[in-house]
């Protein structure tokens, strides 16, 4: 699940890495999904996290960088969250809103680390070391820090949303940060049932095997919720469908109306692949498509292809309005 989540948050961050720098669209989350493909990585995801943390000192310095990241993320899709859906900037006064609060919250989560008595690298650190008061303090003061930012989105991303995509990407994420929320608090009952020694081998061994389905489920239905905003954009920039037919009728009429030569055929096809604007260039070729049609009238259209004529054929017959959607704007004369 954590190596799903990576490779989603990944593309995630390509496709709004892309839309930023084609079409300058905005960066609010760019920094946070590429924080956080940084923390999932360092899970092990690509390389083992032995080979990682024997970079930095081979005493479980990677577990510390993760979970920073991870916060930082969190916090940071939390900022972007309230950025784009509260009604009114007065968040931004608010103490836990200020970049002081990330600051502290990262020391507050560092400080008891660097107490512990430090040994090798362990893939389960914490069940490992929880014996250890600032190893126990370590992980609760990081799941608590977790819990309070995740309901933070969760609560924001309820609020009502009048656009169709924004409003499934808000309850996709907010599904995604009640996991996240509910497996830190989930986490916090089972070190310190560790600690203290309570619940039983059995309980404790089912408090540790649910963390990782409900906290990686979190943070995968998180990364596909954040990753519609962008898609839907990313959809309608490229004009894909109108794209995608374009191509299908060049592909499958060229030959047959234009009479044109193999290798034009396929230049035609690359050409409409390539279209700047796709849905201007669709409706140009439906006119002399339908002129083609009638000066070969005895000559067949395929099923499929007349059927794509005629849906895109009823698109473009909404008169002037749905003309001016797909051609370019001509300064008056």
């Amino acid at each position: 699940m954590i190596t799903a989540a990576f490779w989603i948050l990944t593309a995630v961050f390509v496709v709004r890495l892309y839309l930023v720098t084609r079409w300058g669209s905005s960066t609010a989350f760019l920094a946070a999904i590429g924080i956080g493909v940084l923390g999932l990585f360092l899970g092990g995801v690509v390389v083992p996290e032995a080979v990682i943390d024997a970079h930095l000192g081979g005493v479980n310095v990677l577990h510390l960088v993760r979970n920073l990241s991870v916060t930082i993320a969190v916090w940071l899709i939390r900022d972007g969250i309230f950025a784009a859906y509260s009604l009114d900037a007065s968040y931004q006064s608010r103490f836990t809103h200020r970049p002081i609060a990330i600051v502290l919250a990262a020391f507050a989560i560092a400080i008891p680390f660097s107490c512990q008595r430090f040994g090798p690298t362990a893939s389960n650190f914490v069940p490992e070391n929880v014996q250890q008061l600032p190893v126990f303090i370590y992980a609760t003061v990081y799941m608590s820090i977790l819990a309070l930012l995740a309901m933070s989105v969760f609560r924001i991303c309820l609020q009502p949303q009048m656009s169709l995509p924004v409003r499934v990407s808000s309850r996709v994420v907010a599904a995604g940060m009640g996991l996240v929320a509910l497996a830190s608090v989930e986490e916090i009952a089972y070190m310190t049932a560790m600690h203290i020694d309570v619940g039983g081998p059995s309980v404790q061994k089912v408090l540790y095997v649910l963390f990782s389905p409900l906290f990686y489920g979190g943070v995968l239905l998180t990364s596909l919720g954040l990753g519609i905003p962008p898609a839907v954009k990313a959809w309608r920039r490229l004009q894909v469908r109108d794209r995608a037919a374009l191509v299908f009728l060049t592909a499958t009429l060229g030959r047959t109306y234009w009479g044109l030569s193999y290798a034009a055929w396929l230049a035609s096809i690359l050409a409409s692949l390539c279209a700047s604007s796709p849905s201007a260039r669709l409706y140009e070729y439906i006119i002399r498509s339908s002129d083609h049609k009638v000066a070969l009238s005895g000559r067949a259209t395929p099923v499929l292809a007349g059927r794509v004529l005629d849906r895109v054929q009823a698109r473009f017959d909404g008169g002037v309005g749905s003309l001016e959607s797909v051609l370019p704007v001509r300064a008056a004369h």
